[in-house]
């Protein structure tokens, strides 16, 4: 329960600032402080998204198979 709850809402954030890096490099308009802002931003959403998929393989792997957390909700 409570890591499908995390992952949804990280996922979420994690889209709406995929979405909003988009828009501000299509409305840059050749303003290059805009672009890097945005494409910074692009890649920071990427990479917390990429972390948020690694921590929730490893919490699976090491989390329930080897600690037993599989009673808090973890596992299901």
């Amino acid at each position: 329960f409570v890591l499908k709850w995390a992952v949804g809402i990280g996922g979420g954030i994690a889209f709406l600032l995929i979405i909003y890096a988009g828009f501000m490099i299509m409305t840059s308009a050749g303003n290059p402080e805009r672009l890097k802002a945005g494409q910074e931003l692009l890649t920071s959403a990427i990479s917390g998204l990429i972390l948020l998929i690694f921590s929730v393989v490893i919490l699976k792997i090491i989390g329930v198979d080897i600690l037993g957390l599989g009673r808090w909700g973890f596992g299901k």
